[in-house]
């Protein structure tokens, strides 16, 4: 009778687990929010209450510091504020000399006592080069503010202008020599300068941030955190000395560092700080001139999105995405449908940030309305409108300092000044595909049937799917980035697995059996999924990728048995028996996105970002390829999928990603001398389309008949 009601208990115990983990916390004014944070685990949701949540400082110097998958949502009304006198002026300065790469020697040391009168940047820079001995001579000026002067933002009176030297050809002795404000300064050597070579040294505050998520050098990455909601974080830079503007560490309302995955910043409004939001990762490795890092270790952050918020900063920026100081990778970032006014440069594509989309934003900008800059590439800037602007200056610039590498120029389209440009002619739609598909939008989170005519049939919420299915019984089969899920016309979830915390599905295919096969990263598996949605078969993957987003992609069990894998990070094929021993592995020119063993035994392969499409015979022989710049006025960007038809045609999927939205068509059909069938084009209502199968062509994917 014992060991029956244990198993009772053990039984609700783990059928309620999933509710009990999940909790929602409360924070009223005057709670502290770190210690909620602190006591609440992964997956739980932190809500402010209305009113205002005034602190001062915690954990790496923010408000609320995140370490783990959470959501925070501020409610409507309330405010994140940081306290008056939170951060004062302090008499250590910092050298900005990373503006500058063309240094010869790099030797210019700070002493003294500052006075602590008011925040100040000095200017030092070498206006001419000592000959027969004699001493190179510098110049140098004061600016009385740490603020940014490029723009509309409010300044104090200072006694020069920034980057103004007014005082010419001072010797350099070699010795500390005198400025102002008791500030003093010392060269290494006296000579061997070059003429033009530029110091910034600025006197300013700590830095403070509202919500930061990661410290930098995390070792595991922090994913999955949701910043969202009608509320405020308010930095109150109007009674606390905020950083310079020039220095390495500078305040936001929220900040995004080092190994960070999968973080949504929506809705919320942001005011009164440095930035509003600023994303970056961090590498270990010794900084060298023009942005290049020596060996070291880089702790990355990536699926970054930020929608439909509000920064209201006159005497501010706003979005900075990549940072020249910290080197690490940044990738995959949306700043979409963003409402913003301030005082300098609003959005900052930057340093090492690699795929990034700048869509709808609204922007009023006393400076730049989007300077891409240094070393940023694969963008895609598109339906942005710069407002209250009569200069007519324009929506999107491009720079970098000298000798540092430029930036990418991104792919640009219908961007406006509302004052100055012209209103676009509208474009007309593109002719329907004429066949009846199932696609999934990796982009658009959905996956969705479109009727011949151009019609969406059907469609379905769905994070980030890629594999989509039509089954016999007529119901649709995908992959979600959390797991899979079967559902039916009506939208009723029939089947569902979900997979565990710190992993990522990136594809499924429907078994013979009734089963599921769910391709798992992070755990490196596959595994089959029966109807009760427990794991009936598990095959360890042998792939070399730690990094879990970059694992695999689409894999297919072969009719026999076998398991072939898209080994994306690895650049390779991995063919294992039934049993999950290695075969072979094939390497690919590419990261490849999807396999498939067709009738012949050969293997059709889709090489993401590198040669395209490949078929190969049983020895690995490449038989027919389709090359990058092969179909006309459509390069290939990255083939996520195909469908290779009955009749020897290919449906091939160019996904639009990584910087190259709307560029041109999503998926289209070839015949086998690889001439365009038909194609389709709907960037309005599909973001990023992923797979896709043809549905005028009987099959049953659970029985090996539908390619791809």
């Amino acid at each position: 009778m014992t060991s029956k009601l244990t198993l009772i208990i053990v039984s609700l115990f783990i059928a309620l687990a999933p509710l009990l983990h999940a909790a929602e916390h409360s924070i009223k004014p005057g709670d502290n929010p770190q210690a909620v944070m602190d006591r609440a685990t992964a997956g739980d949701k932190l809500i402010f209450l209305p009113g205002l949540h005034q602190h001062g400082l915690t954990k790496h110097r923010s408000m609320l510091y995140v370490d783990k998958s959470i959501h925070i949502e501020l409610s409507e009304g309330a405010t994140l504020k940081l306290a008056d006198q939170t951060t004062k002026l302090e008499a250590e300065p910092e050298i900005t000399t990373d503006q500058d790469a063309g240094k010869k020697l790099d030797d210019l040391e700070m002493g003294g006592r500052f006075d602590l009168i008011k925040p100040c940047i000095f200017t030092i820079r070498i206006d001419s080069e000592g000959s027969e001995g004699g001493a190179d001579t510098f110049a140098w000026g004061v600016f009385e503010s740490a603020d940014n002067p490029q723009g509309t933002a409010k300044l104090p009176l200072s006694s020069s202008k920034f980057a103004e030297t007014p005082h010419q050809r001072v010797p350099i002795t070699g010795d500390w020599q005198t400025l102002a404000h008791g500030v003093q300064i010392r060269f290494g050597s006296k000579t061997g300068h070059n003429k033009g070579s530029t110091w910034f040294c600025t006197y300013d505050g700590p830095v403070a941030y509202g919500i930061r998520v990661g410290h930098g050098r995390q070792p595991d990455y922090i994913e999955n955190v949701r910043i969202t909601g009608k509320g405020t974080i308010d930095m109150n830079a109007t009674h606390n000395v905020q950083p310079g503007f020039l220095v390495k560490d500078i305040n936001a309302c929220v900040l995004v560092h080092g190994r960070v995955r999968g973080v949504l910043v929506e809705g919320i409004t942001m005011m009164d700080t440095n930035r509003s939001v600023m994303c970056y990762g961090e590498h270990t490795g010794k900084f060298l001139a023009g942005g290049k890092t020596g060996p070291g270790e880089s702790f990355d952050a990536e699926d970054i999105t930020i929608q439909r918020t509000r920064t209201i900063n006159p005497n501010g920026a706003a979005y900075l995405l990549g940072h020249p100081s910290f080197r690490g990778h940044l990738r995959n970032v949306k700043c979409n449908y963003n409402y913003m006014e301030t005082g300098v440069t609003s959005i900052e594509p930057n340093f090492n940030l690699d795929g990034y989309e700048v869509i709808g934003n609204v922007v009023k900008s006393g400076g730049s309305a989007i300077h891409c800059w240094r070393c940023s590439r694969n963008g895609f800037v598109m339906d942005n409108l710069r407002i209250d602007d009569i200069k007519g200056q324009h929506v999107v610039h491009l720079g970098a300092p000298r000798g540092w590498e430029s930036p990418e120029p991104p792919l640009q389209r219908n961007n406006r000044n509302l004052l100055s440009d012209s209103v676009p002619v509208a474009v007309s739609h593109a002719a329907p595909f004429g066949r009846r598909v199932l696609v999934s939008d990796y982009g658009g989170n959905k996956v969705a049937i479109i009727a011949a005519d151009g019609r969406v049939e059907w469609e379905h919420p769905a994070e980030k799917p890629q594999d989509v299915w039509m089954l016999a019984n007529g119901n649709v089969l995908f992959s979600h980035l959390r797991g899979a899920r079967e559902v039916t016309m009506a939208k009723k979830v029939v089947w569902e697995y979900t997979s565990p915390d710190k992993t990522e599905v990136h594809g499924c295919q429907p078994l013979p059996d009734g089963r599921v096969m769910v391709v798992e990263c992070g755990t490196k598996r596959l595994i089959e999924v029966g109807r009760d949605g427990q794991i009936a078969r598990e095959i360890a993957v042998p792939v070399k990728t730690n990094n879990t987003h970059d694992q695999m992609r689409g894999c297919r069990r072969a009719k026999d048995g076998r398991y072939l894998v898209s080994a994306k990070g690895d650049r390779a094929i991995l063919e294992l028996s039934p049993e999950g021993k290695l075969l072979r592995s094939i390497k690919t020119p590419g990261d490849p996105h999807e396999v498939r063993e067709l009738p012949n035994g050969h293997l059709l392969i889709a090489c993401g970002e590198g040669e395209a499409l490949l078929e190969l015979d049983r020895e690995g022989k490449t038989v027919w390829k389709l090359g990058t710049q092969e179909v006309p006025n459509n390069p290939l960007r990255l083939i996520s999928g195909f469908h290779r038809l009955p009749d020897g045609h290919t449906l091939v999927i160019n996904w639009l990603g990584h910087g190259y939205l709307a560029t041109t068509a999503q998926f289209f059909e070839l015949n086998e001398q690889k001439q365009i069938v038909r194609q389709f084009t709907d960037h309005a209502r599909f973001t990023s389309i992923n797979k896709v199968q043809v549905l005028d062509v009987p099959g049953d994917p659970a029985k090996d008949e539908v390619w791809r």
